[in-house]
């Protein structure tokens, strides 16, 4: 199978030699076999894709040592071989990568996110996948700290827009007073965390699950922080008020739909009315900004672990079982609370329509 560049739908990857030098026989051979992972991720967007083959040669033992890393949308799969013979690891080690792959999909199939209408789409087209011509010697990432870095640069807008909400909410609620924490700062503290030692992940996370627990643990350390600095001072934590909690409106970097359509509902619901924001007369443009107030004054008094729940379920989309290993639950907890908000919310938009 020849690998060719194509436009739009080719995987990027890259060659890293240690003590050794392809010849054009070998280089022939891995790519041949590389290309038997290509059908395995065609579920994948090619862009959130990247291979990075590591091939070392051992002075003292002379065994060569090949070592293949994935990187995914949410993830980095890896697998590693030794043999005497270049090719037998070669081939050794690709094959343990598709086992490692087929694995993180099973999983996956019972991920919702998995199923969401773009997913579909593509599961519908079953676009072919090829690998493109290997990036120039020295290009692409060189090693694994290099890929976990383009991971988190990959992962940096939607866990940044998730520490947004996340103080957000806290400035809101009172348990923070406003522009205390900077979630730039958040983010840049989990990277360095992750990029200090790959090696502390927790074996049952993904790579994106600790991005959004080390969030969430840095967020609680400095909340604490706060209060404590608050009390040595004697100075109440102040609820700020005023017009400008309201007029920001709660999600201001998705719309309000997109929320409410993750609820599954098994009847027409109100929000399903609200027309497309670029259509919205005046008019409605103001009744839809009403009702995210009056979402976000709603919000802001529920318990703080409801509103993790609420926006790392409805926003940032995980299932129960990420949340659970996020927030270091039970799965039936996090499913309970789930059905709970849901609930909630539904109420919520029929009181708002009545």
């Amino acid at each position: 199978m020849a690998i060719l560049a194509t436009k739009g739908n080719a995987i990027s990857w890259n060659i890293v030699e240690k003590n050794l030098v392809l010849d054009a026989r070998i280089r022939e051979r891995l790519t041949r076999k590389i290309a038997t992972l290509a059908k395995l991720l065609v579920h994948f967007p090619p862009e959130t894709l990247h291979l990075q083959v590591a091939l070392e040669q051992i002075a003292k033992t002379h065994n060569y040592v090949v070592r293949l890393t994935l990187r995914l949308p949410s993830n980095i799969l890896h697998a590693e071989k030794s043999s005497p013979d270049l090719l037998g690891a070669i081939n050794a080690a690709v094959d343990a990568l598709e086992r490692e792959v087929n694995s993180f999909k099973a999983e996956l199939r019972g991920d919702y996110r998995w199923k969401r209408p773009a997913y579909r789409a593509r599961l519908a087209q079953e676009e072919a996948l090829v690998f493109a011509e290997p990036l120039e010697r020295g290009k692409g990432p060189q090693t694994h700290l290099d890929v976990v870095r383009d991971l988190l640069a990959a992962s940096e807008p939607r866990l940044l827009a998730h520490a947004r909400r996340q103080v957000r909410m806290a400035e809101l609620a009172g348990d923070i007073p406003a522009r205390s924490v900077d979630p730039r700062a958040l983010v840049d503290e989990v990277a360095r965390i992750c990029l200090s030692d790959p090696g502390q992940k927790p074996a049952e996370l993904t790579y994106e699950l600790w991005f959004y627990r080390l969030l969430g643990e840095e967020l609680a350390r400095r909340r604490e922080q706060l209060h404590q600095e608050l009390q040595l001072r004697a100075e109440p934590v102040a609820r700020e008020r005023g017009e400008t909690d309201e007029a920001e409106g709660y999600d201001a970097e998705r719309p309000l739909d997109l929320v409410t359509r993750e609820l599954e509902p098994e009847e027409t619901l109100p929000e399903e009315q609200i027309p497309d924001e670029a259509a919205l007369s005046p008019d409605l443009a103001a009744a839809r900004d009403d009702l995210i107030d009056a979402l976000q004054r709603t919000i802001k008094h529920w318990p703080r672990d409801e509103r993790d729940v609420f926006d790392l379920h409805f926003f940032a989309g995980f299932d129960a079982t990420e949340i659970a290993m996020i927030k270091r639950w039970k799965k039936e907890e996090v499913e309970a609370l789930i059905d709970k908000l849901a609930r909630r919310i539904r109420n919520f938009l029929r009181e708002t329509a009545s």
